[in-house]
């Protein structure tokens, strides 16, 4: 395998893949869920050498984008895979792998008839809780206050989590040095971006 190639190609790997069957060495990992075209990650990956970097994104043309940009920076940090996260979650990742997992602006599906697409549900949750380290976090930032409110709601009702804030469970989020596209959209439009962050329990670790 190339280190510094970007794209992962599972078919290469008996399922599931660890840490070292990607990059080769055990550093934290970071997971990305829906990475749109790479940026956050990208800038993550060059300005932190001590942790790597793996995404997912279900959009063709967005993944190769990111691959592109990737390519001509070698970083042998950073890695991404074009498959749904649901799936990659359940079935190609070994357990404990990541000690954060990031969710930027997911999909909000603000109508109530299309709510039952929001990608936070249960089963979601349990795959989360699966795949990180006992003591693993999982961090989201949205603009839409409801969905924050739902997510921190599911993430309480599956009693694998605990709210790394404080009631109501989610902070209105300050600008970071790493931002991602659509979080500099909606900042310069004035919109309120939402951060909400969850403790794997070291109780799910078995």
């Amino acid at each position: 395998m190339n280190l510094s190639d970007p794209a992962v190609d599972i078919s290469l790997f008996s399922l599931p893949i660890g840490k070292k069957d990607i990059f080769l060495n055990e550093k934290p990992l970071v997971l990305e869920i829906g990475f749109g075209e790479g940026e956050f990650l990208i800038n993550a990956a060059r300005s932190d050498g001590s942790r790597n970097y793996l995404g997912l994104e279900v959009k063709r043309g967005r993944f190769r984008k990111a691959v592109r940009t990737a390519e001509a920076l070698s970083l042998q940090n950073l890695k991404f895979l074009h498959i749904e996260a649901e799936i990659a979650l359940r079935q190609v990742f070994r357990e404990r792998m990541f000690d954060l997992v990031l969710v930027n602006f997911p999909d909000p599906w603000p109508k109530k008839k299309h709510s039952k697409h929001r990608m936070f549900n249960q089963e979601l949750i349990s795959c989360l809780a699966k795949v990180l380290t006992g003591g693993g976090r999982t961090v989201i930032k949205t603009d839409q206050l409801s969905y924050i409110e739902q997510i921190v709601s599911e993430f309480e009702r599956s009693g694998l989590f605990r709210s790394t804030y404080p009631p109501p469970g989610f902070i209105e989020a300050q600008a970071g040095e790493t931002e991602t596209k659509f979080e500099k959209h909606f900042r310069e439009a004035s919109q309120k971006i939402f951060s909400a962050g969850f403790l794997n329990l070291p109780s799910q670790t078995g």
